[in-house]
């Protein structure tokens, strides 16, 4: 992999590096002065002879650990020494630890759960996002990318792995009992008023306009001596009574209509405690989930949903601030809900979690592409001017402590030779 990079480097890092180079030259310079200097008297007394041999153990120092930091990045003087340039001549494999580092330290999944539980995330946006006007700035953007990714589209279906999803989560048991439990109060509500007014008004002007069936129903039932005019009688008697009592029903004050609607509300309660309810929806939803007409009715839902959400989009800003209220309405309902923010901040690490062991090995993998892809000078630029630095603060401590040693043994050795 070739990765391109801009030759262009931080400019306060490449000024901090030089600074520290600038030092460590700097001690090594005045050390070797001050060695040069020492020679200066023909017979010099004891304290400049101790001063010369610490110069002398500083350059030393300095210079064996300025060989060490130039063997990493390039050849000393240019001389191609073995084992210098350590860095270019180990490029590929120097990348391989990088990525190998990476992955195994920076992209532990428990150590990312753990962070992330630590961040407390959803508590952070939630703080956030209960102020207006940051809730509105998400909006924005939000309702933007809405009003891209809700154009209607043809041919755009649901994905077959979330369709099998919602398949499953209709066909389940929980869903039934859902559905049944609010089931009742939609029927107690759908039978009464206008309805069920309506359903007898349509019951009674069938009976009224059918009085010709109901006649010969009369006289195939009535004895064979009974005369016409009275089976007559008996057939209109018989649809004027059941008018009455269906006009009776539709008066809501009446003690008929009441009743009814007592024995109605008995009825489902029987039906939805005996289980007669459940076995129907679980039997009837069954079916029509297993159904092609079920895949139909997802993505004519999917339809209406994208062309409702894009008109509103195409309304003006009335979608923008309902998502903002929407934002602050939820994040209000995470801080003031203990046992809801727990749960979003668990599935959120869980989530975090589940990426790292996903993402891991590609994104290690692409550390490792992009430094390996680096040509050798980019290489050791790159990498020298995060560390260079700290290397040249070991140049300086290389050369003070050369110098203090050598001072340390100038007393050993004035000892021993006194013995």
């Amino acid at each position: 992999m070739s990765t391109s990079l801009p030759d262009d480097f931080d400019a306060d890092k490449a000024a901090r590096l030089a600074k520290t180079r600038r030092w460590a030259q700097g001690v090594l310079i005045a050390l070797v002065c001050v060695y040069l200097a020492t020679h200066l008297p023909d017979d010099p007394p004891m304290w400049v002879r101790l001063i010369r041999h610490m110069a002398e153990a500083g350059m030393i120092g300095g210079m064996a650990d300025w060989f060490a930091v130039e063997a990493l990045f390039r050849h000393p003087f240019g001389l191609k020494i073995p084992h210098t340039a350590l860095l270019p001549r180990n490029q590929k494999r120097a990348a391989e630890s990088v990525g190998q580092f990476f992955n195994s330290y920076f992209l532990d999944p428990a150590s990312i759960s753990a962070r992330v539980a630590e961040m407390a995330p959803a508590r952070r946006a939630a703080e956030w996002l209960v102020n207006a006007d940051n809730a509105a700035l998400v909006a924005k953007p939000l309702t933007q990318a809405l009003t891209v990714a809700m154009q209607p589209k043809d041919g755009v279906t649901l994905p077959k792995g979330l369709r099998q999803e919602i398949r499953s989560a209709v066909g389940s048991d929980e869903f039934t009992s859902a559905l049944v439990t609010a089931m009742g109060p939609m029927l107690e509500k759908g039978l009464d008023g206008p309805f069920l007014n309506d359903t007898l008004k349509q019951v009674s002007a069938a009976l009224d306009g059918n009085r010709g069936k109901v006649l010969e129903i009369v006289q195939d039932n009535s004895r064979w001596w009974a005369p016409t005019q009275v089976d007559k009688g008996v057939s209109n008697l018989l649809v004027d009574g059941v008018l009455g009592v269906i006009e009776d029903l539709q008066d809501p004050k009446s003690d008929l209509r009441r009743d009814f609607e007592g024995g109605l509300t008995g009825f489902l309660a029987a039906v939805s405690e005996n289980g007669a309810l459940q076995r129907a929806v679980h039997e009837g939803k069954a079916g029509f989930v297993a159904s092609e007409a079920f895949d139909a009715t997802l993505e004519d839902m999917l339809a209406l949903l994208r062309t409702r959400l894009a008109d509103g989009m195409a309304d003006g800003p009335e979608a923008g601030e309902a998502i903002a209220v929407a934002l602050h309405r939820f994040a209000d309902k995470l801080l003031s809900e203990p046992e809801t923010l727990a749960r979003f901040e668990a599935q959120l690490t869980t989530t975090a979690e589940t990426a790292v062991v996903e993402l891991r090995e590609p994104i290690s993998g692409y550390v490792t592409d992009v430094i390996g892809g680096w040509d050798a000078q980019t290489l050791s630029q790159r990498f020298e001017q995060e560390v260079g630095p700290d290397l040249q603060f070991i140049r300086i401590n290389g050369a003070v402590l050369g110098t203090l040693i050598g001072g340390v043994l100038f007393f050993v050795g004035r000892a021993l030779e006194a013995l």
